[in-house]
């Protein structure tokens, strides 16, 4: 199979895998690009398994990149968020893609897995996103069959069961995140107040480079007086559009053609139980170069 056929077949994968494992989609990209440049260089016949060599080679990256960046994760300035993506968008413009998407992570799923090793992070997703045999990932990794199963069930045992993704709970979820929408654009007090609960906790990022606040807020009462403080400070002319952020329904907000916020949720029955602000303006490039 020649090598442009196999890049676009498993770019999505990989990527995905990259991007699950450094919360950054940015960097995943270039980790990527990077293996694909490399394994240029090597012949075809040297290579027993594409796809578990490429994804051998993604995760040894994935490795030395965390390994690399430790210090700036601990000198970040205020809380650190994954990089939000639209999967949405994704699964319109490719198809290939959207069936590689649909299982992301949520924003909250992303964090915990942050809270893992690099081994673990990639033994679980290789597991329980993408669906490999235990030997299969043993092989990736560099570790026994036995070995990845214990790793497996302690990292799962971390993040816990996956959100329920059907089209009932997202439908319900979709009308929430709406609603939330309304309620910013017309800074309906009454409608917030139903929406967060008095244990909701907001977390914004915006690294250093906008204003954000620099530890988490906790309560309803101070998210709600955090978002009346700051609506002066919101660009006028601003709209929320609702769409789909690492696979559940989340809301970006928008001037002219610019995306400055994207805002994404855990949703806990009929309230909203989180709620996930990203600023930063380098992690929401890859959006504004796709509008």
């Amino acid at each position: 199979m020649e090598r442009g056929k196999l890049y676009s077949d498993l770019k999505p994968m990989l990527l995905s895998l990259a991007y699950h494992t450094l919360g950054s989609f940015t960097d995943a990209e270039d980790i990527v690009h990077e293996v694909f440049l490399s394994w240029e260089e090597k012949p075809l016949q040297q290579v027993r398994d594409f796809k578990s060599y490429l994804c051998k080679s993604v995760h040894n990256r994935c490795v030395d990149f965390i390994r690399s960046s430790s210090r700036n994760r601990v000198t970040y300035v205020g809380p650190w968020l994954p990089d939000p993506v639209d999967t949405g968008e994704l699964q319109k413009n490719d198809p290939l893609a959207g069936m590689v998407w649909k299982e992301s992570l949520s924003t909250a799923g992303l964090l915990l897995l942050q809270q893992l090793s690099a081994t673990e992070r990639v033994v679980f997703l290789l597991r329980e996103v993408f669906h490999y045999r235990f030997d299969e990932i043993a092989e990736i990794v560099d570790k026994s069959t036995a070995n990845c199963r214990q790793i497996f069930h302690r990292a799962k045992k971390g993040i816990g069961q996956l959100p329920d993704r059907s089209p009932e709970v997202i439908e319900k979820e979709a009308a929430l995140a709406e609603r939330f929408a309304e309620a910013l654009m017309t800074g309906n007090i009454e409608l917030l107040i139903e929406l967060l609960s008095s244990d909701t906790v907001l977390y914004t990022d915006g690294g250093g480079k906008v204003k954000a606040a620099l530890r988490p807020i906790m309560g309803s009462d101070r998210i709600i007086r955090y978002f009346v403080g700051i609506a002066h400070e919101i660009p006028s002319g601003y709209r929320c559009e609702t769409c789909e952020i690492n696979g559940v329904p989340g809301i970006r907000l928008v001037v002219g053609d610019m995306i400055f916020a994207v805002i994404t949720f855990q949703y806990m029955q009929d309230q909203l139980s989180n709620l996930y602000t990203v600023m930063n303006p380098e992690k929401l490039t890859h959006f504004n170069r796709r509008k």
